[in-house]
């Protein structure tokens, strides 16, 4: 170790991920060397329309990019890895993680036109230098494959940046969580444990991810129809076990949604999926094939606005429809920001005739990848450091696991709840939190035509420059139909003689939409991203401009 670095301060500051299940990323810095793990995106809520995505802000690493000596990813889930298309271009540092992670981020970056030579692969027992940092690896369970935790050794001392986990002993994976090794390090002596808080509040331990099998067989088996089971697009455990079930029971997979065809073929293409030949019958052959004969994994789980799974349940999706007797099943618990949308998806698909099942009616459908409260005092009992961190959850979450820790010994200055940008200090064996770096929420608009298209940051000067069109429509909650003719108003975008004609064009386009789908009226997410998308193609072929388009729906 340089001795001229041993009385220097270990810095570590969250960009994301603290008091917020998503957006996780985390910098250290020592002198001249910064390390980076993780870089996820965040989910809009009802408060930020045209959002399609949140990302960390960055501000603080862009002039110290020179600094950066690489980028760590724990895992291949969205709220870990989903930002790296929108900031790594600015970071242009290497990115090392596991196999399956590094197949995820190089097919964004291909998508994205970025250099899939920057994503490096490393083993399980590989070790990196980069700069003062020295990093290694343990595997964990979690409901993607290839989830590590991250040892850093430090110059102030040892620290694990443990992501998310649970302690699964029969995985469908087979990875089970390295407690040995975990316990190894605490014997080594780690100074501070960073770890996964989000389910701190279900007591005891998780069930087997292998227990959701039996879950879909069941379905399966009392489905005339097609079965359609929906999950997070990166599960790939499971995944596998809804193949195990269409196998066994003689029914054909189809995959929908582009992130779920992609995740599946990559999953496939490396070996975590076991699929047999003939199984898999493509998206667009659906029709041709009975009903009860298929099982159709889709994307959309937590009811976001653009999936296939809304499309399908508002009755716009070109290859696959409903019909009585079909079954969709909801295998993901939403996560915080979007209850409502898989709410209103719930409703817009029973309205259908459709049988649907959710975790609110049975418990065996989703089993969490995120560790209970027992599995939580387990790995903070075998890792043993000095200060935890709770990371990955909410406030409430942060504050429930502060207040177990306390129970296990902890004192309260040792459990160190941070907000984004708060800064840790670390040196001379202590952690103190001191100072704070300005974090905002930056949004990402992607503005496509179908299921392809650029995806670009609308910034104020972005705004500046296209303007804004705000549509206003009052409607009888009853009947759904307009009570009043719909008001567009634009700011910033179009004025003078064109400007009477391009809005009037505009309303009728508006009022064509709600005509079109006047029997999902209730599904005002949906509805709204109907206007957006109508008015979006009308201005950009009349206009060559995309302002930014805020529908506002009135009930009356």
């Amino acid at each position: 170790m340089n001795a001229a670095h041993d009385h220097q301060t270990l810095k570590l500051i969250p960009l994301g991920g603290v008091g917020d299940v998503t957006k996780n990323m985390y910098v250290y810095e020592y002198g001249d060397d910064i390390l980076i793990v993780d870089c996820g995106v965040g989910f809009p809520d009802e408060a930020m329309p045209g959002v399609d995505l949140v990302i960390p802000d960055i501000s603080y690493l862009r002039d110290k990019k020179h600094k950066i000596r690489g980028i760590i990813i724990t895992h291949g889930h969205e709220d870990h890895i989903g930002g790296l298309p929108f900031i790594w271009p600015e970071l242009n540092a290497p990115i090392y993680t596991q196999r399956l992670t590094a197949g995820f981020i190089r097919s964004k970056f291909i998508e994205h036109n970025l250099p899939k030579n920057k994503v490096i692969e490393v083993k399980i027992d590989q070790k990196l230098d980069l700069g003062v940092f020295k990093v290694s690896f343990y595997q964990v369970s979690h409901s993607v494959p290839d989830s590590t935790g991250i040892v850093i050794r430090t110059p102030v001392g040892l620290i694990i940046h443990q992501a998310d986990f649970k302690i699964d002993w029969t995985p469908v994976s087979g990875q089970v969580t390295d407690v040995a090794q975990a316990a190894s390090l605490g014997k080594e002596g780690v100074l501070l444990l960073l770890i996964d808080c989000l389910r701190i509040d279900k007591p005891g331990f998780n069930k087997s991810e292998k227990s959701i099998e039996p879950t879909f067989e069941k379905a399966a088996q009392e489905t005339q129809g097609k079965l359609f089971i929906t999950m997070t697009s990166s599960n790939v455990s499971r995944m596998q076990q809804a193949i195990n079930v269409a196998q066994k029971l003689g029914r054909k997979v189809a995959v929908v949604g582009r992130s779920f065809e992609k995740n599946f073929q990559i999953a496939r293409d490396l070996g975590y999926l076991a699929v047999p030949a003939g199984l898999v019958v493509a998206s667009d052959a659906i029709s041709s094939h009975a009903p009860k004969k298929l099982l159709i994994l889709i994307a959309g789980a937590q009811g976001q606005s653009d999936s296939s799974l809304v499309r399908l349940a508002n009755e716009e999706h070109k290859q696959v429809k409903l019909i009585k007797g079909d079954t969709v099943v909801f295998s993901a618990d939403p996560i915080p920001s979007t209850e409502s949308a898989q709410n209103a998806l719930i409703d817009s698909l029973s309205r259908l005739g459709v049988h649907v099942i959710y975790s609110a009616i049975t418990s065996d459908l989703h089993v969490s990848g995120h560790a209970a409260s027992e599995e939580l005092k387990l790995m903070v009992n075998l890792i043993k450091p000095k200060y935890l961190m709770p990371i990955g959850g909410t406030f409430r979450h942060m504050d429930i696991f502060g207040n177990q820790m306390f129970e296990l010994g902890y004192e309260q200055d040792h459990v160190l709840k941070m907000m984004d940008g708060e800064i840790l200090h670390i040196k001379n064996g202590q952690a103190r939190i001191e100072g704070r770096i300005e974090v905002q929420n930056v949004f990402v608009d992607g503005l496509g035509i179908g299921d392809i298209g650029s995806v670009v940051l609308r910034d104020r000067q972005k705004m500046s420059e296209e303007g804004v069109v705000v549509v206003v429509v009052s409607i009888d909650q009853q009947t759904g139909k307009l009570t009043s003719e719909p008001d567009v108003i634009s700011r910033g975008f179009v004025f003078g003689e064109i400007a009477e004609d391009l809005l009037n064009e505009a309303r009728l386009i508006v009022k064509q939409t709600l005509e079109k789908h006047s029997h999902k009226i209730s599904d005002w997410r949906f509805i709204r991203r109907m206007i957006e998308d109508s008015l979006d193609k009308y201005f950009d072929q009349i206009t060559e401009r995309r302002p930014l388009i805020l529908p506002m729906v009135v009930e009356v």
